[in-house]
């Protein structure tokens, strides 16, 4: 994600229950953060815990992808 989206995204994580193991950036332009995450319960709360953390940043779906 670029930096504008991590906040959002790290905060939505651990409400979701999803423990945030390691955070970094990238030396790209635009700066890229990348999220290490770990989580342990039943996997559809975790799903939507993450679902809508990636909906907190600029996700493009790529054609023909899941919905």
């Amino acid at each position: 994600m670029i930096a504008k989206e991590a906040q959002p995204v790290l905060v939505a994580l651990p409400r979701g229950g999803v423990d945030l193991v390691e955070a970094r950036r990238q030396n790209l332009d635009p700066h890229l953060f990348f999220v290490h995450y770990w989580a342990v319960g039943y996997a559809v709360s975790l799903a939507k815990a993450i679902r809508r953390a990636v909906d907190t940043a600029n996700v493009v779906r790529m054609p023909g992808g899941a919905a």
